[in-house]
C-alpha cells in the first residue's frame, strides 16, 4: 500500500513557530527564575540596589523578540478568518516594522505596549464576531463552543501578556489579570468540552 503524507498547510506552520516561540519563552522564564533565585540566596538585599533594575531590563530585552515574535505569529493566525492572507501578511510586516520603530526611538515597553493593544483590539472583534455568527469568518475546526473557545484563549492570552509587560505596576493590575485568566478559562473548557456544553445549552433552552 502507498503511503502518503498530508501537504502541509499554513495553519500546520503557524502551530510548529508557535510550539517553538512559547518553548523559548518559557526557557527564558526558567533562567530568569534560576537567575533570581541563585541572587536572592547570595545577596539578600539585592531587590533594593542597581542590580534588581539590571536584571529587569535584561530579562525583558531577552524576551522582547519572542514576544513580539508570537504576537505577530497569533495576529497571522486570528485575522486570516477575515482578512485574505497576502493582505494579512502584508500589514504584519507593516506592523512589525512599526513595532520596531517604537521600541528604537522612545523603549521596549512603548514598542509591546503597541502591539499588544492592536492584538487586543483584533481578537476582541473575532471574538464578537464569532458569538454573533457573521458569516464571513472561517475557522480550521467546525463547531460553534469550540470556535468561541478558540477566540477566547487567544484573547485572554495577549491580555494576560500585556498585564504582564504594561500594567505590573498599575492599580489594575489583578482586574486585568483576573479578565485574562476567566477568558483563558472558559475557552479552555469550550475548546475541549464543546459537547457537553452543548448539551447543557440545550438542556437549559428546552426545560420548562
Amino acid at each position: 500500500m502507498k503511503l502518503t503524507m498530508k501537504q502541509k498547510t499554513y495553519n500546520f506552520y503557524m502551530m510548529v513557530v508557535t510550539s517553538l516561540v512559547l518553548t523559548a519563552i518559557g526557557l527564558v522564564c526558567l533562567y530568569g527564575i534560576g537567575y533570581y533565585t541563585v541572587t536572592t540566596e547570595s545577596l539578600p538585599k539585592w531587590l533594593e540596589t542597581p542590580l534588581y533594575g539590571q536584571y529587569i531590563d535584561s530579562m525583558n530585552l531577552y524576551i522582547y523578540p519572542f514576544v513580539v515574535l508570537l504576537l505577530v505569529v497569533l495576529g497571522l493566525c486570528i485575522p486570516k478568518r477575515i482578512v485574505p492572507r497576502q493582505a494579512l501578511l502584508t500589514s504584519g510586516a507593516g506592523i512589525l516594522v512599526l513595532t520596531i520603530i517604537l521600541a528604537l526611538i522612545i523603549n521596549i515597553e512603548a514598542s509591546l505596549g503597541f502591539l499588544l493593544g492592536i492584538s487586543i483590539l483584533i481578537q476582541t472583534a473575532v471574538m464578537v464576531l464569532t458569538i454573533i455568527k457573521w458569516g464571513g469568518l472561517t475557522f480550521e475546526r467546525e463547531g460553534y463552543f469550540i470556535q468561541i473557545g478558540s477566540t477566547m484563549l487567544h484573547l485572554g492570552f495577549v491580555i494576560f501578556v500585556f498585564d504582564f509587560v504594561i500594567m505590573r505596576t498599575s492599580g489594575l493590575h489583578l482586574p486585568v489579570f483576573w479578565v485574562a485568566t476567566i477568558l483563558i478559562t472558559i475557552g479552555t473548557v469550550l475548546s475541549f468540552y464543546p459537547g457537553e456544553i452543548g448539551r447543557i445549552m440545550k438542556n437549559v433552552r428546552t426545560s420548562p
